[in-house]
C-alpha cells in the first residue's frame, strides 16, 4: 500500500467503523503474530532438513523432526483458524450495528433533505454498499494483519541465510507495488460508477413494484424490461472492469513473484555449484522468498478491494452527514388556544418559486377550516408546515404562541394527527396499522375506531379477522378499504388536531357518506384542518379557506364566498358537477 492508502486506512474515518471492535481485533492480531511466527518456524526447519538427512545423512534427525513440522502447522492451522473467527464475527457485527445505526439516523431525516434522492438509491447506500464495508475488516484487515507479519518473518530468515539472495528477489518489489496503487485508485473509480447503478437498478425494481399497475394499463412492460436490461448491461460493464482490473494486480504479483523466484535460483544456484553456500541455504531461503512473494500477493489482491471499499465508505457517509430534524425544548402536552401562521412563505429549493406566499392565519381550538383550491395552490405544503415536516423558508407557525421550532419534536406530532389521499399502510396485521405508533392498546378501543371508520365488518369477515396480514402498502385491499384503515388509525390516536387531506377521496358514495358521519363525529371538540376536494366537507366546515399560487385569495363560510368569490363560486361549480357525476 501506498503512504497515502495507509493513512486512510488508518485515520479515524475508516477506524471509527472498526474502533467499537478494537478488543476483538487486538486480540485476532496476537493470534495473528503467533501463525506467523508459527510458519517462520516452518521455513526455519528447511535448512536443518536439507542439509542434515539429505546431504549430511543424519537419519537420527527424523526421530523429531517430522512431529516438529506437523507440531507446526498444527499451531499455525488453529492460530489463522482462530484469527479468522475473530476478524469475520468483528465484520459481521459492524454490518449489524451500522445498518441498525444508520436506519435510525435515516428516520430522524427531515423530508427535505431526502427529496433529491429517490428511495431506491437510499436502499441501495443501506444494503450494498454498507454490504461492501463487510470487506474492511474480514478482507483489508483481515489480511493486512495476517500476512504483514508473515512478509516480516520471511524477510528477517531470508536475509539472515543470505542477504544478497533475498535482496535480488525482492528487486521487483517496486515496480509491482507502483502498479498496484496505480490500478487500485482505478478500482475505486470504476466501483462507485457500479455501485452507482446498482442504485438505480434497485430504483428501478422498486418502480416496477409499487407501480405495475400503471405499468400494466399503459402496456409499457417491454419498455420497463427493455430499460432495466440496459441498466443491467450497464452495471455487468462496470463490475467486469472491476474484475479484470483486480485480477490484472493478481496477474502482474504472480510475474513479479515468478521473476523473483527465477532470479533466486539462477542467482542461489549458481553459489552451490561454486561451494559458497549449501543446499540448505539455498531452500532455506527460497522457502523464505516463497512465503514472502504469498502474502504479498494477497495483499496487493486485498488493496484492490479496499479501494472498493473506500468507494462504499463515501457513498455511506454522504447518508450520514444529513443533518437529522431539530428539535425544541418547550414540553407540550396539550392544546389549548390556536394554530397561528404569521408570514409564512415557503419554497421547496432555493431556485423555487415560492409553494407559500405570506400567508397570514390564525385556525382556532375546535375549529372546522377547510382549504380548497386548484392544483399546486399551496393547500397540502400549507398542512405539511404543522407536524413540522418541513419548517417554514420564511415566517413562523405558531402553536399556543410558542413557535413549532421551540417546541419538542415528538411533542408537537403527538398533538397531530393526519389522514392523507396517499394511503401509507405497512406490512403487517390490520391491528398493527390501527395501532400504528401505540402500545398495549385494548380490543374494544380498536374495534371502535374501525367501526367509526366503516371497517369493523369488513375485517371480521376474513378468516384472520384483525389478525389478517397486508401485504406492501396493502395493495391486496381496495382503494376505499385502504383509506378507512388509515381512518381508523388517525381515530386510535384520538389527536386534538386533526388533519384531513382528501381523507374521502378514495371511497365510494355509500362509504364516503357513512365514513363523513364518522369523522363528523370525531370533528367535534376538536380542531380539523381538511383539504378537500368534495361538497360534503366543505358544508360541514366552520369557514373556508380559498387558495391560488401559495396566496390565501378568499376567506369566509360557504354562503359568505358564494356571494364574495369569484374563485369560490367556479370551484364549487366544478364540485358540484363531480358530485352529479358519481351519483
Amino acid at each position: 500500500m501506498s503512504k497515502t492508502s495507509i493513512k486512510y486506512l488508518f485515520n479515524q474515518k475508516v477506524w471509527r467503523f472498526v474502533q467499537p471492535y478494537a478488543g476483538r481485533v487486538v486480540v485476532a492480531i496476537f493470534f495473528s503474530l503467533l501463525a506467523s511466527a508459527s510458519s517462520g518456524g516452518i521455513a526455519w526447519l528447511v535448512k536443518p532438513v536439507i542439509d542434515s538427512i539429505f546431504v549430511e545423512k543424519k537419519y537420527s534427525v527424523l526421530s523429531w523432526l517430522p512431529l516438529a513440522i506437523v507440531g507446526l502447522y498444527a499451531v499455525r492451522g488453529a492460530t489463522q483458524m482462530t484469527y479468522s473467527l475473530l476478524m469475520r464475527s468483528a465484520s459481521l457485527k459492524m454490518l449489524r450495528d451500522l445498518r441498525t445505526s444508520t436506519y435510525d439516523h435515516l428516520l430522524r431525516l427531515p423530508l427535505a433533505s431526502l427529496s433529491s434522492e429517490t428511495s431506491g438509491r437510499i436502499v441501495s447506500r443501506m444494503i450494498n454498499d454498507i454490504s461492501m464495508l463487510r470487506n474492511l475488516i474480514s478482507d483489508t484487515l483481515l489480511t493486512f494483519f495476517r500476512e504483514g507479519p508473515t512478509v516480516l518473518v520471511m524477510l528477517v530468515i531470508a536475509f539472515y541465510r543470505k542477504w544478497d539472495v533475498a535482496l535480488l528477489a525482492l528487486v521487483v518489489l517496486p515496480a509491482m507495488i507502483g502498479l498496484a496503487q496505480s490500478l487500485g485508485k482505478k478500482v475505486k473509480k470504476q466501483k462507485n460508477k457500479a455501485q452507482q447503478s446498482i442504485a438505480s437498478i434497485t430504483h428501478q425494481i422498486g418502480e416496477a413494484v409499487t407501480g405495475l399497475r400503471v405499468v400494466k394499463i399503459f402496456v409499457n412492460e417491454e419498455g420497463f424490461s427493455r430499460r432495466f436490461k440496459d441498466e443491467c448491461q450497464s452495471n455487468y460493464r462496470l463490475e467486469f472492469k472491476v474484475i479484470r482490473l483486480k485480477e490484472t494486480v493478481k496477474f502482474i504479483s504472480d510475474v513479479a513473484s515468478g521473476i523473483g523466484i527465477g532470479l533466486v535460483i539462477w542467482y542461489g544456484g549458481s553459489l552451490v555449484v561454486k561451494g559458497d553456500i549449501t543446499s540448505g541455504d539455498l531452500f532455506s531461503s527460497l522457502g523464505a522468498v516463497l512465503m514472502v512473494f504469498s502474502p504479498i500477493k494477497k495483499i496487493g489482491h486485498s488493496y484492490a478491494t479496499f479501494q472498493e471499499t473506500c468507494a462504499a465508505i463515501d457513498r455511506i457517509e454522504w447518508l450520514e452527514k444529513l443533518p437529522e430534524e431539530k428539535s425544541g425544548v418547550v414540553a407540550v402536552s396539550s392544546f389549548n388556544q390556536g394554530l397561528s401562521f404569521e408570514h409564512v412563505s415557503h419554497s421547496y429549493t432555493a431556485s423555487d418559486d415560492y409553494a407559500l406566499n405570506d400567508i397570514n392565519l390564525t385556525i382556532h381550538r375546535g375549529e372546522a377550516l377547510a382549504i380548497v383550491g386548484a392544483s399546486g395552490g399551496g393547500k397540502s405544503t400549507l398542512i405539511d408546515l404543522i407536524p413540522r415536516y418541513f419548517d417554514p423558508s420564511a415566517g413562523r407557525v405558531l402553536l399556543d404562541n410558542i413557535d413549532l421550532r421551540d417546541l419538542r419534536l415528538n411533542d408537537l406530532r403527538e398533538l397531530v394527527g393526519l389522514v392523507s389521499q396517499d394511503v401509507i399502510l405497512f406490512n403487517g396485521t390490520i391491528r398493527d396499522n390501527i395501532v400504528f405508533g401505540r402500545e398495549n392498546v385494548p380490543d374494544e378501543e380498536i374495534r371502535q375506531a374501525a367501526k367509526m371508520a366503516n371497517i369493523h365488518e369488513f375485517v371480521m369477515e376474513l378468516p384472520e379477522g384483525y389478525e389478517t396480514i397486508l401485504g406492501e402498502r396493502g395493495l391486496n385491499m381496495s382503494g376505499g378499504q385502504r383509506q378507512r384503515v388509515a381512518i381508523a388509525r388517525a381515530i386510535c390516536k384520538n389527536p386534538p388536531i386533526l388533519i384531513l387531506d382528501e381523507a374521502t377521496s378514495a371511497l365510494d358514495r355509500v362509504n364516503e357518506q357513512l365514513v363523513q358521519q364518522s369523522l363528523e363525529k370525531l370533528m367535534k371538540g376538536r380542531t380539523t384542518i381538511v383539504v378537500a376536494h368534495r361538497l360534503s366537507t366543505i358544508r360541514n366546515a366552520d369557514r373556508i379557506l380559498v387558495m391560488d399560487q401559495g396566496r390565501i385569495v378568499s376567506a369566509g363560510s360557504h354562503e359568505e364566498l358564494m356571494e364574495s368569490s369569484p374563485s369560490y363560486q367556479e370551484l364549487y361549480h366544478t364540485m358540484n358537477i363531480k358530485a352529479e357525476e358519481r351519483a
